[in-house]
Parts: structure tokens; C-alpha cells; sequence
């Protein structure tokens, strides 16, 4: 797929985005997207985190990469921006070397790590090519959300991090972009 043109002229960096889903406990996860599509119709899986957190999850064109057969071969489906109505998306992707690293001061519990990724890659002007046919499938069983006191002080905490530190942080080393949401 990387060797053929996709469908975008644009020299601006880019990753590739898998769509990622969750299915209930007991079935048996899907190995092709026409088994997801199955699955799907029939309420035994849904798109990532639709119970926790929708709009982080929510990928552009969603509904028509439903409607959307699978095909042969890979290719881009759509290409996206991280800008409203998308703007708190956390998506999965493929990327390089080249991307800018995951920040592992912080962590999934406190909430707020994907986001200050996605935030650099917003400011950054990247483009988020949607994959086809490629998903990932989120194991075990269908999250939802929970009340979790601990956690609530570990999310407070970390955003704190992040405000006083890790976006002063990237200020400096990537710039801003005003529309580009933390």
C-alpha cells in the first residue's frame, strides 16, 4: 500500500489511522472487515469506547466506512484533520520514526496522554489517512464507564502536569495552532 499513491497529492506529513472496535466478551473477534460489518449489524460490537469516552473515538466518516465492502487490497479511505467536530480525537494509527513519540511521563489512567500527542500532531498540520479495510479490535468485552475516586485523583493531578508543564513544554518545541484543541 505505502508503495502506491493514495489518494492525496499533498506533501504534508501524515500516519495511517485503523478504526478500532470492541466486541462483547464471548465472541470470537473478527478477522476480516465483512465479519466486523457482520458483527456490527448485529449489536455484537461497536466502535471504540462508545460507552466511556464517544468522542474521542469517533472517527471521520465512521458511518460510511461502514457501508463501505471490504475490498482486495489496503488503501486510504479518507483523509482527516483533528479539528472540530473532531477535534478530541484520539486516534489509533501506523506512523514512523518520524512521528513525534508518545510521551511516557504520562499515563492511560490519568487520562490526557493521547491527547497531548494528538495536540503536537494537530499543530503540526498532519493529515490522518483512514484506512479501508485495516481495524483493530479492543479485547476483553465492551467498556463502560466507571466511577473510580482514585483514578478521579490521578486524572486531576496528571492535567495539572500537563497544563504547568507538558504544554509550555510543546509550546516552545512545536508552536501553536489556535483551532488545534488539547
Amino acid at each position: 500500500m505505502l508503495r502506491r499513491s493514495d489518494s492525496s497529492s499533498s506533501t504534508k506529513p501524515r500516519v495511517y489511522v485503523l478504526s478500532i472496535f470492541e466486541v462483547k466478551e464471548e465472541i470470537t473477534p473478527p478477522d476480516t472487515k465483512t465479519q466486523l460489518l457482520y458483527l456490527l449489524r448485529r449489536k455484537k460490537a461497536i466502535p471504540f469506547h462508545t460507552y466511556v469516552c464517544k468522542r474521542c473515538h469517533n472517527v471521520p466518516q465512521a458511518k460510511k466506512w461502514k457501508r463501505t465492502k471490504e475490498k482486495s487490497v489496503m488503501s486510504v479511505f479518507h483523509i482527516a484533520k483533528r479539528k472540530a467536530p473532531f477535534d478530541k480525537w484520539e486516534p489509533i494509527y501506523v506512523g514512523t520514526n518520524a512521528e513525534p513519540l508518545y510521551d511516557e511521563r504520562l499515563s492511560w489512567e490519568g487520562k490526557g496522554d493521547k491527547m497531548t500527542q494528538m495536540h503536537i500532531l494537530c499543530v503540526l498540520d498532519y493529515e490522518f489517512h483512514i484506512l479501508d479495510n485495516a481495524f483493530l479490535v479492543h479485547r476483553p468485552g465492551i467498556k463502560k464507564h466507571s466511577k473510580d475516586k482514585a483514578r478521579d485523583e490521578l486524572i486531576q493531578q496528571q492535567t495539572a502536569f500537563i497544563n504547568k508543564h507538558i504544554l509550555p513544554e510543546y509550546k516552545k518545541l512545536y508552536g501553536n495552532r489556535s483551532k488545534c484543541a488539547m
